[in-house]
């Protein structure tokens, strides 16, 4: 007892010169472990210089970015008169029941005239039971993300707009067509030549039903081609086909419609392109590179189908959808500030954006970030207490994954 009161002294001794007086006072009072935070503090001075040292890499990096003209400062003068947006956002939950996943995934969108209000678009949500549940998170992404360009792919055909915001970076759906054929938790799932054969099979009878399924209002995340197969692993084959069916069919029809938004981003494009070699940060995030600029403005958009302005592993994902007879030879990637308040913005496009379009974006802005967005996030949350609802409605009272005894 006693060698332990005097560890515990040490402790405190040693806490006390580390942090404020006041932090350790917390501590007490609040019955946080003295010792915990003992080991968590010890590393303070070190994580500080390794901050310091972040920050002094992001700064030279700003200059590097400066020197090449890479940011244009613009003030975005004049009234947005011309555009009509359209956009939303997705969401999915689960519970993990001993047997099964039950899921809800959703989908929601807005249109919005610059100088209008807001007009509810389609919206919808679905609920549904998977097994076995092997890869869920993957497919219940994939699941979203197919709501969500239905979404898009039913606003670009139902509504007279000039432009839909997808909530997500463009080059993240290009990823996304390569789930099935890489690895997951290490593990390699198939072979691209596998996918690509059943894509050729499957692709038209897929896509009829896609249209069909719009023209009923119709948002599913999965076509009855593919969700009534009963083979598992030629399901999970399937369900990757259609995402890349729909996909191309947005990209070919409405690409230069179609904008990605994104407040985080953690490519390093600009630091790699512009970067001299000096520097040992050239894999920063962009993103908080043009965070510390000041003022509104854009930076000069980068061709991440260019192989003359990227590294070969974004070249190669974006040019593997050759392999289904889509070619894309621009997807761009930049970034803007609309409003002196708000943050910065990680924009993707099919093709360039002008003043002009910026100019139209910042009129149904908020603090630098379109409206239209953030209401379709907030409308199309699927919380925890949401899932327990529908549990309850669907009777659902089987024991979940965690009452299991281990």
């Amino acid at each position: 007892m006693g060698l332990y009161t005097t560890t515990i002294k040490t402790i405190y001794k040693n806490i006390k010169r580390l942090i404020f007086k006041d932090v350790f006072r917390f501590l007490i009072i609040n019955e946080v472990s003295p010792l915990k935070y003992y080991y968590i503090l010890s590393k303070k001075e070190e994580i500080s210089k390794l901050i310091k040292r972040i920050k002094r890499g992001i700064d030279y990096n700003k200059r590097i970015v400066y020197n090449n003209n890479s940011w244009i400062s613009c003030n975005f003068e004049g009234n947005g008169c011309e555009y009509t947006f359209a956009g939303g956002d997705g969401s999915f939950n689960r519970i993990d029941y001993t047997d099964f996943c039950f899921y809800v995934v959703g989908s929601v969108s807005y249109t919005n005239r610059v100088g209008e209000k807001l007009e509810d678009s389609i919206s919808s949500w679905e609920p549904g039971i998977v097994i076995p549940y092997k890869y869920m998170e993957y497919r219940l992404k994939l699941y979203m993300i197919n709501m969500e360009l239905k979404t898009a792919l039913w606003n670009f055909e139902n509504k007279d707009i000039d432009c839909y915001l997808f909530d997500g970076s463009l080059y993240s759906l290009i990823i996304q067509t390569h789930i099935y054929g890489g690895r997951i938790n290490g593990e390699i799932i198939k072979s691209y030549e596998e996918i690509v054969e059943y894509y050729k099979n499957y692709k038209k009878d897929i896509k009829n039903e896609i249209y069909e399924d719009l023209s009923n209002n119709k948002l599913t995340p999965l076509t009855d081609t593919v969700r009534n197969i009963e083979d598992n692993n030629l399901r999970v084959i399937l369900e990757q086909v259609e995402y890349i069916v729909l996909l191309r069919e947005i990209i070919k029809n409405y690409g230069d419609k179609f904008v990605g938004i994104s407040k985080t981003s953690k490519m390093s494009i600009y630091s790699k392109k512009y970067n001299d070699g000096t520097s040992i940060f050239k894999t920063l995030p962009d993103m908080g590179i043009f965070s510390i600029i000041e003022g509104t403005g854009y930076s000069k958009p980068v061709n991440l189908a260019d192989k003359k302005e990227v590294d070969n592993d974004i070249y190669y994902n974006i040019h593997y959808l050759k392999r289904f007879n889509f070619d894309i030879n621009e997807l761009y990637y930049q970034f803007v500030r609309l409003d002196r308040r708000g943050g910065v913005l990680n924009i993707t496009s099919f093709k360039k954006l002008d003043e002009n379009f910026f100019i139209n974006l910042r009129d149904i802005s908020m603090r630098g970030y379109p409206l239209i967005l953030k209401k379709s996030h907030d409308e199309v949350k699927i919380s925890d207490k949401d899932m327990k609802k529908c549990a309850k409605l669907f009777k659902l009272y089987d024991s979940r994954d965690r009452d299991k005894v281990l």
